[in-house]
């Protein structure tokens, strides 16, 4: 029977980790896999790319245990490095798109099929799907201080943190986010 890690912290985990308790990683894994693919999701707004994502952010960890320092908390890394790849993610995304379009012998290589949209957070009312549909209008890193800040309940400077930026630059960035939201929201 593993360990009971349910009050150990994740910095602990990872330190333990670190010192070939795997069973810590598993714990670690489970404890967060689903924050790290929401926040995945919220910025890409595919599911299959989130679970991508989420995928490599622990294939990452358990090959670089030490790529985390405990200068910050577990779960800010974490965000931060599930932001980075999302964001990065959507850069290739965009530069393939581009290449796609620009040479129309090469095929298409993200399909806009309404089966691929993810059912993760849709709701059968039609406000759930309105919010969604308004926060997909967002520019990522908006989406990604939205989520973080009102889905995840991170303070503004975890927020920061997360998004490697300043508190004005994240205040910013929620201030403008929050107001095309309700633009949109009015809009529809």
């Amino acid at each position: 029977m593993p360990p009971d890690y349910s009050l150990v912290s994740d910095e602990e985990l990872h330190r333990r980790f670190t010192e070939g308790e795997r069973d810590a990683f598993e714990s670690l894994l489970i404890r967060h896999q689903e924050q790290v693919y929401r926040l995945a999701f919220r910025i890409t707004g595919n599911s299959e790319e989130a679970r991508d994502i989420a995928e490599e952010v622990f294939i990452n960890l358990w090959e670089n245990p030490t790529s985390y320092k405990p200068t910050a908390k577990f779960s800010t890394w974490l965000f931060r490095v599930t932001s980075n790849r999302s964001i990065t993610h959507l850069r290739l995304r965009r530069f393939k798109s581009f290449i796609s379009l620009s040479d129309p012998s090469s095929p298409d290589i993200y399909p806009t099929d309404p089966a691929d949209q993810p059912d993760v957070y849709s709701e059968k009312n039609d406000e759930a799907e309105r919010i969604e549909a308004a926060m997909k209008s967002l520019p990522p890193r908006q989406r990604a201080a939205i989520h973080l800040r009102y889905r995840e309940e991170l303070s503004v400077g975890e927020v920061a943190e997360v998004l490697n930026l300043s508190l004005k630059s994240v205040e910013s960035l929620l201030f403008r986010g929050k107001q095309k939201l309700r633009k949109v929201l009015k809009e529809r």
